[in-house]
């Protein structure tokens, strides 16, 4: 079904409203679902605000979030670094305030680095953070993690998270946007086939006693998802696991406890090159993608992020967004 983008902005804040956040953090939180929305990932959308109902204020640190007065920390700053304890608060805001702050500071500097330990449930769709880092004329370079969604290559039970990289590199019209998880499948489109009813693909998920499944309950029950490639996949995710979690001072598998943790880099491109001219190859360089012969049953090659950013400027422009009927329904039942 079809509902207007004011509708889904407007449901979403009275939803947050009701689990008690404030304003600003209802602000945040719904701006990163619409935008995952209007970019078609359906994993990172509204069908959140129905784990986030779920994880208010529980005690189970890797899943909760936290819905109080108590404000972010900034444990330490530098001239080209930031350090931040989320407190527990919901990571969308967590990781938009930190760009607040680090978006001037590497345009100034150059070069900054953030870390974030402790952020609550969940760090949402990181390719927005990455968009909008990019329409600043800054490369985004992001790593995020959680335990316990990914069995490691050899294994048959999870460890790590799914662990996202992220990058973002302005250009001249719509940036490049890397955003890919280190697993087959996110855990977001596991929840969101178990509550449509529906089944996963094959050969992306084990179950709880290692076994391959394509029920997503099962996946949910003590079992989990596949790293993407195998071993290249799984070491990725152990990568990022290191870096945005044992860096940062946040959880590392279940070795170490903590909120989820989140790294990320952003680059002034004018440190080598005027910001111009370096857009000009970039430009370049999609151009020649593009252009590229084409294998057969091929119509068009996309570089990164191009199919999110006409998915989302064809939403914008209807002022509409899909969603589930079931979806909708529980939505409003929450």
């Amino acid at each position: 079904m079809k509902i207007k983008i004011a509708d889904a902005t407007k449901l979403s804040l009275q939803i947050l409203t009701k689990l008690g956040f404030f304003d600003e953090e209802k602000k945040l939180i719904t701006q990163n679902l619409l935008e995952a929305e209007l970019c078609e990932r359906k994993s990172h959308g509204l069908s959140r605000l129905i784990s986030i109902s779920k994880f208010v204020n529980v005690e189970k640190l890797d899943r909760t979030v936290r819905v109080n007065d108590e404000k972010i920390e900034i444990i330490k700053e530098t001239f080209n670094s930031i350090h931040i304890n989320g407190k527990f608060k919901a990571g969308f805001y967590v990781i938009y305030k930190s760009l607040e702050m680090a978006i001037p500071k590497a345009k100034k500097n150059g070069i900054v680095t953030v870390g974030i330990k402790n952020a609550g449930y969940a760090t949402g769709f990181i390719g927005d953070y990455a968009r909008r880092a990019a329409e600043n004329n800054l490369i985004f370079i992001g790593f995020h993690s959680i335990n316990g969604d990914l069995v490691p290559f050899g294994a048959k039970k999870t460890i790590f998270g799914t662990n996202p990289f992220t990058v973002g590199i302005p250009a001249i019209n719509a940036p490049v946007i890397l955003d890919m998880a280190s697993s087959k499948i996110t855990i977001g489109e596991v929840v969101n086939a178990k509550n449509e009813g529906k089944q996963i693909k094959e050969g992306v998920a084990l179950d709880s006693e290692g076994n391959p499944t394509t029920d997503p309950l099962k996946v949910l029950s003590g079992g989990g998802v596949l790293p993407i490639e195998g071993h290249k996949g799984s070491g990725l995710a152990f990568i990022i696991e290191l870096l945005a979690g044992a860096l940062t001072g946040s959880s590392v598998g279940f070795s170490v406890a903590g909120g989820w943790g989140s790294f990320y880099i952003l680059i002034n491109p004018e440190l080598f090159r005027p910001i111009n001219e370096f857009k000009a190859d970039v430009q370049k360089a999609i151009d020649e993608l593009k252009n590229a012969p084409k294998a057969s049953g091929v119509s068009e090659i996309l570089f990164p992020g191009e199919r999110a950013a006409k998915q989302r400027e064809r939403n914008l422009k209807s002022g509409e967004i899909e969603i589930s009927e079931k979806l909708f329904k529980m939505l409003h039942e929450i």
